[in-house]
C-alpha cells in the first residue's frame, strides 16, 4: 500500500486530534475510493451517451461493480440535454410498438 501526504488547515488538525478513536486514514482512503468509483462511473456515462463502445475492461468493471449507465437516474442535466439532442437527430417516428418489429 502507498502514503500520500495531506494538508489541513490548522483548525481542522485540531479538530482531527480531538477524536482519536478515529481512524481518519481510513476515513480518507474510503472518501478516494468513492471519489474514484464517481468519477469511473461518470466517464463511462459519458462514453453511453456519446455511443462510444465499451472496452472489455469497461464491461468487467460494469459487472463487478453490478452498475451500468442505463441505471443511472440522475444523470447530469448537461448529459440528458445532449442525449435528447442526440435522440432527436436520429429519431424515427413511431406510432405503435408493432412497428419496430416490421
Amino acid at each position: 500500500m502507498s502514503n500520500i501526504t495531506l494538508y489541513l488547515p490548522e483548525e481542522v488538525k485540531k479538530q482531527i486530534d480531538s477524536y482519536s478513536e478515529i481512524r481518519w486514514s481510513e476515513i480518507v482512503r474510503k472518501a478516494i475510493l468513492e471519489k474514484l468509483f464517481e468519477l469511473k462511473k461518470l466517464q463511462l456515462l459519458k462514453k453511453y451517451v456519446e455511443k462510444e463502445p465499451f472496452t472489455d475492461e469497461d464491461l468487467a468493471w460494469m459487472d463487478q461493480n453490478d452498475w451500468h449507465p442505463v441505471d443511472e437516474q440522475q444523470m447530469k442535466l448537461a448529459f440528458v440535454k445532449n442525449v435528447e439532442k442526440r435522440s432527436n437527430s436520429t429519431s424515427i417516428p413511431l406510432t405503435s410498438v408493432d412497428k419496430l418489429f416490421e
